[in-house]
């Protein structure tokens, strides 16, 4: 019995060994089911945070997509140069500034790149500190298109129609995609007191934002001079308003106005009222602005030619302008205010010629180039186009550069006379152009350094027509290809060459533009087209008759149906062949 109970007790305190065990061991399996249990709930909520800063992101990087789509929207002219933006609202409406910006914990960059002239590439990235040691990122990409070019193919001729005795002024749509012409129409009435002032300048500019375009024309009746503008709604021309007049018979050919559209959709139009301080006004689509001053100039500059030209997707201007004693001058618009007037040079062979001409690269739209001449006639020893490059700073200045000098155009010229540059796509250059006395058309390719270089047959013709008048003009295909050069050879043909611009080389043999017998070719104009590689090409002749034909930009060579893009006759009543007393501009385009 002893022995049994010896047993038993042995067996009793085996177990309750045991039992200590497994009580550890189910503590610890519990501690281990507790920290996956409390793990995978951390992670699920670390998960669900991770998910929802990733959706948050997505939405922000959406709504940053959809942003600059809103900009396009409302044109696409206002989507900046390619770089990386951040966005921001001013004025109630979406904007590209800076290089991101911030909400919450996400930060935001919008990156534009062109794909072609027609479209850009968008890529919006969006990141934030998902943990302390990574980053979560999100990239959305998509392209935009200029979806509105469709309605940007027509264009309008403006031209004087009352010759120099009255002010007649007249008007064409052109339709590009049937190649037709408007019935002519008039514009409104400058003056309706009275009938006897004659245009002698006009040029028609185009609103990227409205459907509108606004007319400024130079008048004169014989004893004063008048500027005024007016506005096309679209329908009907109106809100006109006298900008300036004053008492002379002299300079009565020059083009002492221009205007250019800004980025904000204000025009701006500049001009002189013959003293030395020109004067501006703007035109905001509903109202003309009271008159403002620009920085006055020196002693007897009064402007005789002025160019004015907005660099592009900005609210910025530069100002060139010739002036009556010889003088070149430039200011700079900040969008806020006008800089000090730099003085270039302070001599010139005639003040009666547009010895001046800018314009902004389409390569690169911080940068600009102006062209002028510092010869006169009692100093033939530099019969030269000079040349200066303006980078803009992007924050409404910038900076001249040292002036660069063309080969002289060699013995028997006396004086360097009407000027023209153009930017052209493609490459860090532009074309420049002048005539002279010697009855020669010659042209360059100048470069950001500036560095003048002379292409293969840049002497276009020497037997040019006489006279104070432009009796050439350039202008680029949209792709930078191919230059052309419509002018006079003081024949009854206007006459045509190609500069190829990766050759560097003008035609030798022109094409004759015109095809029946008119009177000889006094001046000429060619207007590209922003939106495709074709051209506008406008000449007017010795009877002030005023002819177009379109450059076929796709296959080089001039349009011959439909019938409104050949040679086409316009008005026949002009005022005098000195004068540009007819313009042209495209759809959805300042020109």
């Amino acid at each position: 019995m002893q022995k049994v109970s010896l047993i038993t007790k042995y067996n009793n305190g085996r177990q309750a060994g045991m039992s200590l065990v497994e009580v550890l061991l189910a503590v610890a399996i519990f501690a281990v089911l507790v920290s996956g249990v409390i793990g995978a709930i951390i992670y699920g909520q670390e998960s669900t945070a991770v998910a929802g800063a990733r959706e948050r992101a997505t939405k922000i990087a959406e709504e940053g997509i959809e942003a600059v789509r809103n900009i396009r929207d409302s044109s696409y002219s206002n989507l900046p140069v390619d770089g990386t933006y951040g966005l921001a609202i001013s004025g109630g409406v979406w904007t590209l500034s800076g290089t991101s910006d911030v909400t919450d914990v996400f930060t935001r960059s919008v990156t534009l790149a062109t794909v072609d002239s027609r479209t850009r590439n968008i890529t919006v990235n969006v990141t934030w500190s998902q943990t302390i040691q990574r980053t979560g990122t999100i990239s959305l990409n998509t392209y935009l298109t200029n979806w509105i070019t469709n309605l940007y193919r027509n264009g309008m001729l403006v031209y004087g129609d009352g010759d120099s005795t009255t002010d007649a002024i007249k008007y064409q749509i052109y339709n590009d995609s049937t190649g037709t012409w408007s019935a002519a129409a008039a514009t409104a009435d400058i003056d309706g007191a009275t009938t006897n002032k004659s245009l002698r300048a006009a040029r028609v500019y185009s609103s990227s934002t409205r459907n509108e375009k606004v007319l400024v024309s130079r008048h004169y009746d014989g004893t004063s001079q008048w500027i005024y503008a007016q506005v096309y709604n679209g329908i009907t021309w109106g809100d006109v308003t006298q900008l300036a007049t004053w008492t002379a018979s002299t300079f009565l050919d020059v083009q002492n106005f221009d205007a250019t559209y800004m980025a904000n959709g204000n025009l701006m139009v500049i001009y002189s009222d013959n003293t030395l301080v020109p004067k501006y006004k703007t035109w905001d689509g509903t109202t003309w602005s009271v008159q403002s001053s620009l920085t006055t100039f020196g002693a007897s500059q009064i402007p005789s030619y002025i160019v004015a030209k907005a660099r592009p997707n900005t609210n910025e201007i530069m100002m060139a302008a010739f002036t009556q004693n010889f003088n070149t001058n430039s200011e700079y618009y900040s969008g806020s205010a006008w800089s000090a007037v730099t003085s270039h040079a302070t001599a010139a062979p005639l003040a009666t010629e547009s010895l001046v001409d800018f314009d902004w690269s389409p390569q690169n739209t911080t940068t600009g180039a102006i062209i002028y001449t510092t010869h006169s006639t009692g100093n033939p020893g530099s019969r030269s186009i000079t040349s200066m490059i303006w980078t803009a700073d992007g924050s409404g200045s910038g900076v001249w550069s040292a002036t660069g000098v063309s080969n002289s155009q060699g013995t028997g010229v006396d004086k360097l006379g009407v000027m023209r540059l153009i930017g052209v796509s493609g490459a860090n250059e532009f074309q420049a152009c002048d005539q002279d006395t010697k009855f020669q058309i010659i042209c360059y390719k100048t470069n950001f350094t500036p560095a003048f270089i002379d292409p293969t047959n840049q002497t276009l013709t020497t037997t040019r027509d006489s006279g104070l008048q432009r009796s050439f003009d350039i202008g680029a295909e949209l792709s930078g290809a191919k230059v052309i050069a419509v002018y006079s050879d003081s024949t009854t043909t206007a006459k045509l060459k190609k500069y190829d611009r990766v050759t560097a080389v003008w035609d030798v043999a022109a094409t004759n533009i015109n095809p029946s017998v008119v009177g000889v070719i006094k001046t000429a104009r060619v207007v590209p087209n922003p939106f495709t590689n074709d051209a506008m090409i406008l000449v007017a002749d010795a009877n002030l008759d005023v002819f177009s034909v379109v450059w076929d930009g796709t296959n080089h060579q001039l349009y011959a149906t439909p019938v409104g893009k050949s040679w086409t006759t316009h008005g026949t009543n002009g005022s005098a062949t000195t004068d540009y007393w007819y313009d042209f501009v495209w759809d959805g385009i300042s020109s």
